[in-house]
């Protein structure tokens, strides 16, 4: 079987880098992975210096946060210029631990189905419940209740209810609009033809944006309950809240509107960025004044 290298995004995630590899360490599917390439986004944290002995990997330090898609590209970068130019990539977030067979797994996808080029496994919580990790493309009525955060309060929308696939049946594989970033095997081909992610996306959406780059070349988005991964979520987006989480959000939506929804979107979109940010700064002045008074009564 074609082997894989593996790109691993890391910002601050302490003990869950360390746990990631290791991981990947205990796995029968080690063999088939020819690079391990750990891209810090300037931690400032110990995770690295945790990480170190694991697994014989590279370590790319950056002296600040890239974002995520670039930093991916950084590592797809290194991966092609030594030795594993014909290698699927496997974009891994730190806060994974891969069950064992889950890469060989998702390999065979692309093994047996030559049209498939994005291949999703199965998301668990620590827990061991399903994750829900697959989506339709966003429509302009998503992005408009993203922007103006309805989107918890309209969640019984048919628009909403189709984004987030409410029914969909994670017990088969099936193929998808998007399988969420967390864990991602891209065909290399398709590494070379879309040359890497977008890096107009600083974080949010450029995962979307890649499948629906793949989908648009005539390629499939796969989606496999066979492989498992566990994930704990959201550990790099929860160190970002208020406006420095929500502005990242509406300028990657703007991007992805701009590209795949349309110019009226994008239009309607631009007049509700204010409101968005206005909100947003709402918000972080609540989350500070409910810190303060949660201090004052300790």
């Amino acid at each position: 079987m074609q082997q894989v290298s593996v790109v691993i995004v890391n910002w601050n995630t302490g003990k869950l880098l360390k746990e990631c590899l290791e991981a990947i360490s205990r796995t029968s599917d080690r063999s088939l992975i020819r690079h391990i390439v750990v891209v810090d986004n300037g931690s400032k944290d110990t995770s690295i210096q945790q990480a170190q002995d694991i697994l014989p990997c590279v370590f790319l330090l950056q002296k600040e946060n890239l974002g995520f898609a670039k930093a991916n590209n950084v590592g797809i970068t290194y991966i092609q210029e030594h030795g594993g130019n014909e290698d699927h990539i496997l974009l891994l977030n730190p806060d994974t631990q891969v069950h064992d067979g889950a890469i060989q797994k998702m390999l065979s996808v692309l093994a047996q189905n030559p049209h498939a080029g994005i291949v999703g496994p199965m998301l668990l919580e620590t827990t061991g419940e399903i994750q829900p990790s697959v989506r339709s493309f966003p429509s302009l009525v998503v992005f408009i209740l993203l922007f103006l955060k309805l989107h918890r309060l309209f969640s019984s929308t048919a628009a909403w209810r189709q984004y987030i696939q409410s029914d969909f049946d994670y017990m088969k594989e099936k193929n998808v609009d998007q399988v969420m970033g967390a864990v991602f095997l891209i065909r290399n081909t398709l590494i070379k033809s879309l040359h890497g992610l977008d890096e107009q996306f600083w974080i949010w959406f450029e995962e979307v944006d890649f499948c629906k780059q793949v989908k648009d070349a005539g390629y499939e988005v796969t989606y496999t309950p066979d492989a498992q991964v566990m994930h704990v979520k959201g550990t790099s987006f929860n160190q970002l809240v208020g406006l420095k989480k929500t502005k990242p959000l509406l300028d990657s939506s703007l991007v992805y509107a701009r590209k795949h929804v349309g110019l009226g979107a994008y239009i309607l979109l631009c007049i509700l960025y204010p409101v968005g940010i206005l909100i947003a700064c709402v918000a972080s002045l609540s989350h500070i004044k409910q810190k303060a008074d949660t201090r004052g009564k300790l």
